[in-house]
This record gives C-alpha cells, structure tokens and sequence, in this order.
C-alpha cells in the first residue's frame, strides 16, 4: 500500500512538472576508458584568442560568448595500424569528428557536472574512421561550445564573467600497429591547431544555436587556426562516463499535429494584443512555405525536452528564426493575463529570457536542393514552434526530436487503463520524466534553470524506477551531489552546483 501511495504522488507531481513545464552520418562506437595515466600524455587547450565574456554577469550580460572553438589535429600513421581509441573530455559541449565523420551518438557532452570538481571523459573507438595503411593522413578534429561550462547555467549573478574563462579540450588517441606496438598521442600546443571558426556562430544551454550552414567546419579550414594555448582552469578529476549521457530520442521523433500561417491582427487594443489573422492551414506531410511577414506557426502535440529537426531549401544568406514555446497566447491576447502576443502565436514569456534566450537562428548556404539541420549543442522544451524568415523558406519537413537521458532501452515499465485521463496522466509523468532526466534529474527543461532540484528529484526518483532503469543515472548524480555538498555534511538544494 506504501508503494501505491508513494507512485501516485510522483505521477502528479512530475505530470505537472510535465505540463508547466545537422544531422550527420555517425561513427565510433564507446568503448571503456584507457588507462588514467593515459592522460598523462595530454593536456588541456584553449583557443588562445578566443573571446571571454567580461563584467558583472547580469540580466543584460548573462549570453555566452560567441563562435566555436575548434581543435585539429592532422596524424601521419608510422606504420599500418590495427585499431585506435579516442579518450575525450572537455571544458563546454563538445563534439568528435574523424575525417570529417561525426564521432558517437551521445549529444551534449561531457555532460553537466560539478565546474571546478568532475569532469566525464567519453572513449571511442574510432578504427572504422580511419584511413590505416602506413604513411596515410588521418585527421582529428574537435568543436567546443560553452555549453555545461562558459554560460549562465553554472554562474552565480553578480559574478565577474563566466564561471569558465575559455571552452577547452582534453584527448589522448591509442594507436595499436600491425606489430602489436602502441602509441599515445595526446592534445597539446605543438602537434594541434586551434581557433574560432566553423558555422557555429553561438551556442550555449540557455541562449539556444546561432547556425551559419555557409561556413566550413574546423577541419576544412585549417588556415584559420593557429597554435592553441594551455588550458590550467581546471584542476579536478577527470572519470569515465558512466551514466547520465544524452541522446536525441529519433524513437519518439513527433510530427507536426496542426501547423498555420498567420499575418496581421484583428481585435487589438490597448489592453489586448487582439488575435492573429491566420491565412493557411497545413495538412500533415504538407510542404509549408514563409514568406517575409508571415509566421508559420508548428503544434507537435507534446511538450518535451527536444531540438527542432529540419529538412528545408531557400537562397543563400536567408535568414530563418525558429522560436520555441510551450503554449500559445490566448483570450484575444489580455495583456491582463500576462500575455505577449496576440492570440494564436507562440508565447515565450515565460521562459524568462524571451529575447536572448532559447533562440534559434539559420542562416542557408547555396545549396541547390533540400539540406537537413538540427541544433546539436543545446536543447529545448517547448510543444510549439513559431518560424519566420526575410526571404522564402520552403520546408518540406520538421519534426521534433526528444533529448533525454532516457534511452528507448532504459524503459523497462508501462502501464495502459481503462480510463483516458488516468492514462493521460500516466503520459505525462513519462513525458515528464524522459524530458527531465537529462544528465542530472531537472526541474524544467524549457526556461533559464534546468538545474538539478534536490526536493523535485526526490519526490519522484522512486517512482521513476517503475518507468526506466535508471541506477546508472542515479549512480552519476550521487557523485555531483557529493561534490556539491557544504565543508558540514550538509546537501545542497541543487547539484550539481550551479548559478542559484
């Protein structure tokens, strides 16, 4: 009966929880950690000129810096080689690339950890990216975004600057030849190149992606990085990944429920926004069209933690912004109920930062045909989208793709019932839990928090385990909640620490 009664409780509280609240072909599979003194081979880097957030971290400088920081590597092979391990980490969101090939399935690395205490390290093994004969050229590139590091969701305001100065990248490469023989290859200033470069002109957790598909990644533009410097930020331990990684659901991949195209206002007022004049609807599997001053507004039927995944076409240099939200305004726009807009488009007051935050801006290169694009280093929690765009954007598919902690795997419970809201209920609280199990157990995946809510969690960890295996995930919070506990014993409202 205990059981029953403890069940019930985080199925409501997590429902409300539930309801307040470049794709590119992979390779590399994870594989276990090299040896520690493996690391002794490496060190860590940084951009040397990268730009660093400076001033009082405040509500009108809380952004992360901008660009991406690449590093590169290009290695000659000495001899035939037979496989080869990659042991990764990094200072920010990271992301592998072997020859041009995106390393691992697991987003958002290393994942969110205590700043100055924890960091994860990812290993792959990295044989089928690689040329391997004798005298061949591989090459080895890195990207680093602030995310998890250099932003708001780790800085306490008032701070001066980012809790991290500069993003930066740790690695050590196994090389096993023909001959049985190894070799350690770590990063370093001599054998790397590191700079700002790349499409990625922002990202971070709480600002969202700012994505320029007209620039070349890292690895094609070798002149525009220089030699890296020393990174000495962080003097914590480094461990293996062993729980709490993220990765997009393409399992629970969602179709557009209801999309429309919306230009002009009727019924405004002073103390309304009045309601959007909605010009087309789209059937399902229908192309949509913007054109300048319209605003196409996407229902995907569910809010979750997720990343709008495109597959769309217009002119070079158009420029498209996708806003996400959780709900649409309504009752003609009241400004008396807090409303931001008029009734029918997407309100984003709510997530607090509305304007600077949770953004997503594309900007087309000259592709002749459609080309795909979804953000890869920052997430979303939203069950609507509202695009506009200064010239013609044809879109011939958009789905919203779940981030989670939870793998289709870890699911192990379900339960179906005789009555609709009680199953709805029971939806919610897996929606619930899939969107807020990432990399810690948060409180909201949608506006500038997202943090890992000691009294939430354990309301509903019990709960959880009826839905998904999650002693991995748990196993790695434990460590940020040791980390995050105060010189008496005492734990912390959150963990890992973070900007409250």
């Amino acid at each position: 009966m205990k059981k029953r009664k403890l069940l019930l409780l985080g199925v409501v509280c997590t429902a409300l929880y539930a309801c307040s609240t470049d794709q590119t072909n992979e390779s590399g599979k994870r594989v276990s950690a090299l040896d520690d003194a493996a690391w002794n081979h490496s060190e860590w880097i940084s951009v040397a000129n990268a730009p660093v957030i400076t001033g009082e971290i405040n509500g009108s400088n809380e952004r992360a810096a901008d660009g991406a920081a690449w590093f590169v590597s290009v290695v000659r092979n000495e001899k035939e080689i037979t496989s080869a391990r990659w042991m990764t980490t990094g200072l920010g969101v990271y992301e592998l690339y072997v020859n041009g090939k995106l390393i691992g399935e697991e987003i958002l690395k290393p994942g969110f950890t205590h700043p100055y205490k924890t960091k994860r390290s990812f290993t792959y093994e990295v044989s089928n990216a690689l040329s391997k004969q004798a005298g061949a050229e591989n090459v080895f590139a890195v990207q680093v975004t602030p995310g998890w590091w250099a932003d708001k969701i780790i800085t306490y305001s008032g701070q001066q600057g980012m809790v991290g100065t500069k993003v930066a990248f740790r690695g050590v490469l196994e090389l096993t030849y023909a001959d049985g023989s190894k070799a350690y290859l770590g990063s370093n200033t001599s054998d790397w190149k590191a700079g700002i470069a790349g499409p990625v002109k922002h990202a971070a957790i709480f600002d969202g992606e700012e994505y320029d598909a007209r620039e070349l990644p890292g690895y094609d533009t070798l002149d525009k990085l220089s030699t890296p410097e020393k990174n000495t930020e962080f003097e914590g331990e480094i461990l293996p990944s062993n729980g709490g990684e993220v990765y997009f659901r393409e399992d629970l991949a969602l179709s557009p429920q209801k999309a429309y195209l919306w230009k002009g206002v009727t019924g405004e007022s002073e103390d309304a926004y009045g309601k959007v004049v909605i010009t087309k609807e789209y059937a399902a599997g229908e192309e949509m069209v913007v054109h300048p001053g319209e605003t196409l507004v996407v229902d995907f039927g569910q809010n979750c933690a997720a990343v709008p995944a495109f597959e769309f076409m217009a002119k070079e240099g158009t420029q498209l912004n996708c806003r996400p939200s959780e709900i649409l305004n309504d009752g003609n726009g009241a400004k008396s109920r807090g409303m931001d807009g008029p009734e029918g488009s997407c309100h984003r007051l709510n997530l607090r930062t509305p304007d600077t935050g949770m953004l997503l801006d594309y900007t087309f290169a000259d592709h002749k045909d459609y080309t795909t694009y979804r953000p890869h280093r920052t997430f979303y929690g939203y069950r609507f989208v509202s695009i506009t765009a200064d010239q013609e954007v044809r879109i011939r598919s958009i789905q919203s793709i779940p981030v989670s902690s939870i793998t289709q795997q870890m699911e192990t419970g379900s339960i179906t019932t005789g009555n609709k809201l009680v199953n709805q209920l029971i939806s919610n609280t897996l929606w619930g839990q899939r969107s807020n199990y990432l990399s810690v157990p948060t409180d909201c995946p949608q506006r500038n928090e997202r943090l890992g809510w000691t009294a939430d969690t354990q309301v509903f960890a019990e709960t959880g385990t009826f839905f998904a295996n999650t002693a991995d995930f748990f196993h790695k919070w434990m460590r940020d909640m040791r980390d995050t506990q105060s010189p008496t014993g005492a734990y912390p409202g959150v963990a890992p620490l973070a900007q409250y």
